[in-house]
């Protein structure tokens, strides 16, 4: 079913692949927040953040075929299926992501209540 840039919040539009596209400064704004984020966690931490943000962009831009196996792989992994915990953190950071919910919170931070992450308030 075809979707029009009108039916989006403001900064969004349809993509031709299946996703749905940002304004490019509100993306790169966001991606720089990400990167922020991923210098200064610790590493499970910034394994999700990596796999979020790379969820982002799939959700954006649409999984092309080549990399629908990896996609599928990366969905069943976030659950916890590959017995490595930074796999595991960056598959479930990517189905996030992917999904355009906020991301998860951490222990001891309040990264999720910043407002300019709030993803699912973007999508």
């Amino acid at each position: 079913m075809p979707v029009t840039a009108e039916e989006y919040p403001k900064g969004r539009e349809h993509a031709g692949r299946g996703g749905i596209m940002l304004a490019k400064n509100v993306c790169e704004a966001l991606f720089r927040m990400i990167d922020r984020k991923i210098d200064t966690s610790e590493p499970l931490r910034a394994e999700y953040l990596r796999g979020y943000q790379r969820g982002i962009e799939v959700h954006f831009l649409g999984v092309p075929d080549e990399r629908a196996e990896e996609h599928s792989l990366l969905i069943v992994h976030s659950g916890g299926g590959s017995g490595d915990p930074y796999i595991d953190s960056y598959a479930r950071g990517y189905r996030h992501g992917f999904e355009g919910i906020s991301p998860e919170n951490p222990s001891s931070s309040s990264f999720s209540k910043s407002k300019s992450l709030r993803i699912a308030s973007i999508v």
